[in-house]
């Protein structure tokens, strides 16, 4: 999810087929799915110890964290079935693949909202400006 996370949306030049080529995209990806677990638990390991999050605030953040491995899990199987048609689709198919690879990226930011929220109302003010920096920032992934 780095690509999602790290700078990147998921519908960009990951599912294109000019920014993969075939031969590399098969390889590239059996090599990075099974990894896009771990870096999103280290992302989120690591957003945990930077808004310091307290004993108080473990549900909220439960859920946010478990909001984030949803979507993660969600973006994974859209990037699969995107793949798949920008290998093999025709012009037409491809782009109602972007148009429904945006459209479940937006339905993933929406069922996002409410766990962000409510991380967001028991930050401290001190929190809740390490959170304006860090969350949302990377196609609102986290």
């Amino acid at each position: 999810m780095m690509g999602m996370m790290g700078g990147g949306c998921p519908t960009m030049g990951m599912m294109s087929r000019g920014g993969w080529g075939e031969g590399r995209q098969g390889r590239g990806m059996m090599r990075r799915q099974p990894r896009m677990g771990a870096m999103v638990d280290g992302r989120l390991a690591y957003l945990k110890g930077e808004l310091d999050i307290t004993d108080a605030q473990t549900a909220p953040w439960e859920g946010y964290a478990s909001a984030v491995k949803a979507r993660v899990d969600l973006m994974k199987g859209m990037h699969e079935t995107m793949t798949e048609i920008m290998q093999k689709g025709t012009a037409t198919d491809r782009m109602d693949a972007r148009i429904a690879g945006m459209g479940a990226m937006l339905e993933s930011l929406k069922a996002m909202k409410p766990a962000t929220e409510a991380l967001y109302a028991v930050l401290s003010d001190e929190q809740k400006k390490v959170a304006d920096e860090l969350i949302g920032t990377d196609c609102g992934a986290m």
